[in-house]
């Protein structure tokens, strides 16, 4: 059984994620969200700047004694998806919701601030830490702008650790991922000019609907003949747009996609590809193509040495058995900002009912978490940073 863990103040904790929850906001305009935040920090007596990337807050906790560095990251934003559970705490802001966790992982960075006052650790500790209460995870790249301020460029930051909800797992289960945990994205648009008129006289049409269609049944190639099939790599066309009635031949049509892969070289060598087949397109049909390739987040490569010692703490406190190591996901998470700064780790955090088993995924209009996750990922990343600090402080 996993296992359970209630601080004393869970009701707070609750209080906080059920507010957070009834207030969700798209990225870069979490500002509701920040003002809560800074409203929890002033109650707790500490500190903290303001409009840091945007709309982003930092916290830094200071011990008497000098010591190591580290830093804790929590995203703000939410999704536009309408809720559809029937809770009291439901989002007030219609067309938005908290569907990936985010409303707790504010909470949980909370948790960890008010859980080191409590244990009185800037008097009895050493070193210091960085909590970044991040916006625009959800496509907005947040990590980035935050270190495009240069404001932390000089910290000598030793790891920086964060937390997912997981709702695959359940409350007092973790998952780690040694190495690459999340994909790096390429939004493809892809824009195919013919020659519109009746769809009676196709030749005197250049039609781009035969040749969009073409073109995606190309790409099914990329993954299957050109890549190795040990790397990994999506491609996907979700949207294909041409034409107003059945009669007509379209003068346009637009494709929109979007590539993942796990490694640099696998992203160069899919691009290259796309690219080399949305050309050969104007030999073939006698169409012409203009591509937009946008690079999105880069792969999230978990650092080993910050992953073991998760993994080490997470034993003494929640048993081996609650331990789960997962696999690479297709998925993006802008977290890869910071560990391509810094080494550091995500954990992924059982958040379903042990009881009623996994129900519904991230992102969902059916959401939700079994609330007992907050006072779990508390009490293992409190405990997890602050042993890291004092290890490296003895290891010096």
């Amino acid at each position: 059984m996993p296992k359970f863990i209630e601080l004393p103040f869970h009701d707070w904790l609750v209080d906080i994620r059920r507010a957070l929850h009834q207030i969700p906001e798209l990225c870069y305009q979490e500002k509701k969200t920040a003002a809560k935040i800074c409203e929890t920090l002033d109650s707790l007596g500490v500190d903290y700047q303001k409009n840091i990337g945007k709309t982003g807050i930092v916290v830094r906790l200071k011990a008497n004694e000098k010591g190591p560095t580290i830093a804790y990251r929590a995203d703000m934003d939410a999704l536009p998806l309408t809720e559809a559970n029937n809770v009291p705490y439901k989002s007030k802001h219609d067309g938005l919701m908290h569907a990936c966790g985010h409303d707790g992982h504010v909470t949980i960075a909370l948790g960890i601030i008010r859980w080191l006052k409590d244990q009185e650790w800037q008097t009895k500790g050493c070193g210091e830490i960085l909590f970044f209460f991040q916006p625009a995870e959800e496509g907005g790249a947040g990590a980035r702008a935050i270190l495009d301020t240069g404001f932390f460029d000089r910290d000598p930051i030793k790891a920086i650790f964060a937390g997912h909800m997981n709702p695959e797992l359940p409350v007092g289960d973790i998952e780690l991922i040694y190495g690459t945990a999340h994909a790096a994205t390429n939004t493809i648009r892809i824009k195919i000019k013919g020659k519109g008129g009746h769809g009676a006289e196709p030749h005197h049409c250049i039609d781009p609907i035969v040749a969009g269609t073409h073109l995606v049944n190309q790409f099914q190639t990329i993954t299957s003949r050109t890549l190795d099939p040990l790397d990994s790599a999506v491609l996907t066309i979700g949207e294909f747009h041409a034409g107003t009635a059945e009669n007509i031949i379209p003068e346009e049509a637009y494709l929109n996609g979007t590539l993942r892969t796990h490694s640099p070289e696998v992203r160069k060598k899919a691009v290259s590809r796309i690219e080399n087949m949305t050309k050969s397109l104007e030999a073939a049909f006698a169409v012409t193509t203009t591509l937009e390739n946008i690079e999105g987040y880069p792969t999230h490569v978990n650092d080993a040495g910050v992953v073991d010692h998760i993994k080490c703490c997470a034993t003494d406190i929640l048993g081996p058995n609650s331990i789960k190591i997962g696999r690479p996901s297709m998925g993006a998470e802008d977290f890869s900002y910071f560990c391509q700064k810094w080494p550091g780790a995500m954990v992924g955090f059982g958040c379903h009912d042990p009881a009623k088993g996994f129900e519904f995924a991230l992102h969902s209009p059916f959401f939700d978490m079994d609330e007992r996750v907050l006072d779990v990922s508390v009490d293992l990343m409190g405990r997890t940073m602050i042993k890291f600090i004092n290890q490296t402080t003895a290891s010096k």
